[in-house]
């Protein structure tokens, strides 16, 4: 028994800031070691522990209450010496807001079906698309495969009027951890627009945000690759973002492939997915149906 105390006591001194209980400053009494040791003197004495827990356990040589205690202050070590947070993006990759009037130089936008522009002037700033297509009120049904393949190649048979979608995209390099920040206005009720990083000369592996305006599901998170694509995770509510408030939708990827969707600040959408590994080349945006105005574009990744 007095062995397991002096171990208990000794497993409290080497816990990372670990403070006297008569020192009324609060100061850390082990900053020496915290600042020039590892974390392999606390996994073995950890280790050391257990054992002599097992051990005293099997022999009924101390009371349940404690050894039960000690398995609890075992995992709790045990924890804090193996869980590595994951990795966040912390470095600027991309960055446009339009503000030059046009999307075809600093950064360079490719439009390959449909049409867009570039608006400087009154409330509805920003990068501009509109697809109404004839007699249709509602494209959730659009299959993002049916634009994919030679996707970011020009769609020489599409103009822009009764075109069926609109496409364009950026050429930037992503890492597989990243963020991606999009300040959007959605001006009708109906359509959709899909939004994300993708792989390769035809983009279609890729992830995709995808908006139902007036839809539910309201806001989708995919998988896109040459087998298919796949729904994630789903916000299966409607999302009202149609009007003249600017709205900001965030997709954040982590080093453990945690994906969160995010829309003005409240995570709607969280998934996780290791399916795509390697970075990305390029940022696509598709609109099959609505009136958008993309305010501004910013993806965060790493180094």
């Amino acid at each position: 028994m007095r062995v397991l105390a002096g171990l208990l006591l000794g497993l409290a001194a080497l816990a990372p800031g670990a403070v006297r209980a008569d020192d009324t400053t609060a100061t850390p009494r082990y900053t020496e070691w915290q600042s020039s040791g590892t974390s392999k003197d606390l996994q073995a004495f950890v280790a050391k522990l257990k054992a002599m827990v097992d051990e005293a356990d099997k022999a009924k040589a101390a009371d349940p209450v404690f050894i039960q205690d000690l398995r609890d202050l075992i995992a709790s070590a045990s924890a804090t010496t193996t869980t590595t947070p994951a990795a966040l993006p912390t470095v600027r990759l991309f960055y446009d807001n339009f503000s030059d009037g046009n999307f075809t130089s600093n950064p360079v936008w490719k439009v390959t079906a449909g049409q867009w522009s570039v608006d400087i002037l009154g409330s509805n700033t920003g990068m501009k698309s509109t697809i109404i297509p004839p007699g249709q009120t509602s494209s959730q049904n659009v299959k993002l495969n049916d634009v994919l393949g030679a996707i970011l190649q020009p769609q020489t048979s599409q103009g822009t009027t009764g075109a069926t979608y609109a496409s364009i995209y950026t050429a930037v390099k992503i890492t597989n951890v990243f963020k991606l920040s999009l300040q959007l206005l959605s001006k009708e009720k109906f359509g959709r627009l899909d939004i994300g990083p993708y792989q390769g000369s035809a983009g279609n592996t890729a992830y995709r945000v995808t908006y139902f305006p007036n839809g539910n599901p309201g806001l989708a998170l995919q998988r896109v690759t040459p087998q298919g694509q796949t729904t994630l995770a789903s916000y299966n509510q409607v999302l009202p973002l149609e009007g003249d408030k600017l709205h900001l939708i965030e997709l954040l990827r982590d080093g453990a492939g945690t994906m969160t969707v995010s829309v003005d600040g409240k995570a709607l959408v969280t998934a996780k997915d290791t399916t795509i590994t390697k970075p990305f080349d390029g940022l696509l945006m598709i609109n099959s149906g609505g009136r958008y105005v993309i305010r501004s574009v910013q993806i965060d990744g790493t180094n």
